[in-house]
């Protein structure tokens, strides 16, 4: 295996959270080292029968195949659906041992989808699995090429843990919701913690919500040596994932960063610290060059919207957006009623009114949704 197009991998990989062309990049190089025709990223929700081409290179970037799949194909696709599929997360697949293929192709998704697009042949993996679905790296190959080997297998297996923290990465910086196209300024104004760190490691950017949190001295503090934690292992622990974020984005190692739990001396739950690589051009508003960026997450604050705010995004009267806050807030159903003094059967009517106008069916998925589709800072 070709060291240098290892590390070329994982420097595209962390180039490629908050970014457009990131993922497309890394997929066109994953593309070419393995020979194949496509690669893809895919979010696969199997209870559904539905899927989502997050990413896309080589014939796989083709607008109707990606239609094709989307719309039809991805239901009857042979390998998403074997039962020798591993849905754990981590794990790595070849399309030959899913299902052989002389088998593949006795199916319509070959001979209508396959053989057209050069999706015949599988190397994969499952980068994240949960209970509706799960996001896959998907390496294909034409009819003409021999079957993926151990050798693509182990490549995959190696950049997994860099692909999983890229992803999570990703999805922590996309929280931050794009109100304009200054990333400093939106980051700025989140209500997640975020700190870049330099590769010398001193701080080179810290947003508010970060320095609010440093100052309660709980869990984690700012010091000249850089970021310290309230116990020495923990600093200890902290200090070599950005040492070793560092030394990726350098180019000089391929540690993967990780996440570490900030145990906090006023017993509250511990703060959670994703450490991750990033180049430089993932982050541009730090003078110095960034090179690892620490997020961390309070497990203690639930930001709810406000009750304007649940009015103007679902289209709620001011009273159903009140009882909606406050099913957001963990009440049941009952106390919301009781605490509006509402009877149970006009509580029953308003809540059919707001799972309707928010096309939810019960409480949870009502709580889910406010929480993720709600811009809350």
């Amino acid at each position: 295996m070709n060291h240098g197009v290892l590390l070329e991998l994982i420097q595209q990989l962390y180039a490629a959270p908050g970014t457009a062309t990131g993922w497309p990049t890394f997929l066109e190089t994953l593309r070419v080292s393995t020979s194949a025709s496509s690669a893809n990223l895919i979010a696969h929700s199997p209870e559904a029968r539905s899927s989502d081409i997050t990413a896309a290179a080589g014939n796989g970037a083709d607008p109707e195949g990606g239609r094709q799949y989307e719309q039809h194909w991805c239901a009857h696709d042979p390998w998403a659906y074997s039962p020798r599929l591993s849905r754990r997360a981590g794990s790595v697949f070849l399309g030959d041992v899913l299902i052989p293929h002389a088998e593949l192709q006795r199916t319509g998704f070959y001979a209508d989808f396959g053989r057209r697009f050069d999706v015949v042949r599988v190397v994969g993996a499952t980068i994240e699995a949960g209970a509706t679905g799960m996001s896959v790296i998907s390496v294909n190959g034409s009819e003409r090429r021999e079957p993926f080997s151990e050798t693509e297998a182990k490549l995959l297996e190696m950049l997994m843990p860099h692909m999983q923290q890229a992803l999570r990465l990703h999805r922590r910086l996309l929280q931050a919701e794009q109100a304009s196209g200054d990333l400093a300024a939106i980051i700025e104004r989140s209500n997640r913690a975020v700190i870049l760190i330099d590769r010398r490691g001193t701080i080179a950017f810290i947003n508010g919500a970060a320095s609010r949190l440093a100052a309660q001295q709980d869990g984690f503090s700012i010091e000249r040596s850089g970021l310290r934690a309230a116990n020495t292992a923990t600093t200890a622990r902290l200090r070599t994932l950005i040492g070793d974020a560092i030394r990726t984005s350098v180019a000089e190692g391929i540690g993967g960063g990780g996440i570490v739990a900030l145990g906090r001396p006023s017993g509250r739950r511990p703060l959670i610290a994703l450490v991750c690589a990033v180049a430089r051009r993932t982050l541009a508003m730090a003078e110095n060059a960034a090179a690892a960026v620490v997020s961390i997450t309070d497990p203690e604050v639930t930001a709810v919207p406000d009750d304007v705010t649940l009015s103007q995004t679902f289209g709620l009267t001011p009273a159903e957006a009140r009882h909606t806050r406050l099913l957001a807030e963990g009440t049941s159903l009952a106390e919301a009623a009781a605490r509006l003094g509402l009877r149970r059967e006009t509580a029953r009517t308003r809540i059919k009114i707001i799972f309707e106008k928010t096309g939810t069916h019960r409480q949870a998925e009502l709580v889910s949704l406010v929480m993720r589709a709600v811009p809350h800072e």
